[in-house]
């Protein structure tokens, strides 16, 4: 739908921010370069990704490329820190978590016992050696998925992990389907 769309509107505004705004051209090429980033990281169907990122284009187009190719976005909740936030991963256990620069201070990467242990990715520049996707993505190609690089998805499959508040308890994860 995005590369349709993408087609029809080309370089119309698709979503903007404060800081930052994608086209629909642009958020079919980065979305691509996240489904590649995805595949090149050996995610299959149903292996879930961690999205520690305040609302913005980068965080749409980081959702629709790892689901496109069969990951299930975790939409972890920015306001949650310490061991709230490490429960949220462990309920999912994902395989990498992908943090924004300016939570990773709360993010789960300091935590000593993340179940799983996931590579953390971090968005921006932070203190210490830790892999920086928003530089790693680059060397991925932003056009259309080839046959080979597909990996459709049913309505059955999932899409999402979407937390609940946790009002009377720790957050539990709610699995969305693409049906939903």
């Amino acid at each position: 739908m995005i590369e349709e769309l993408a087609e029809r509107f080309a370089d119309a505004p698709a979503l903007l921010s404060e800081g930052e705004s994608l086209t629909y051209r642009g958020l079919a090429a980065r979305s691509n370069q996240y489904a590649r980033w995805a595949l090149d990281q050996g995610l299959g169907t149903g292996d879930a990704v961690g999205l520690f990122m305040p609302n913005r284009p980068e965080y749409m187009a980081i959702w629709l490329g790892i689901t496109r190719v069969g990951g299930v976005v975790s939409l972890l909740n920015t306001n949650l820190t310490g061991a709230a936030l490490a429960h949220a991963v462990a309920l999912v256990a994902p395989r990498h978590v992908i943090v924004a620069a300016e939570l990773f201070e709360r993010s789960p990467a300091p935590l000593p016992d993340l179940a799983g242990a996931p590579k953390i990715w971090v968005h921006g520049d932070v203190p210490g050696n830790f892999a920086r996707i928003d530089r790693d993505i680059d060397r991925h190609a932003g056009d259309a998925l080839g046959a080979a690089e597909e990996r459709p998805a049913t309505i059955e499959d999932g899409a999402l992990y979407i937390y609940t508040s946790g009002t009377t308890g720790l957050p539990k994860a709610a699995r969305v389907s693409h049906a939903r």
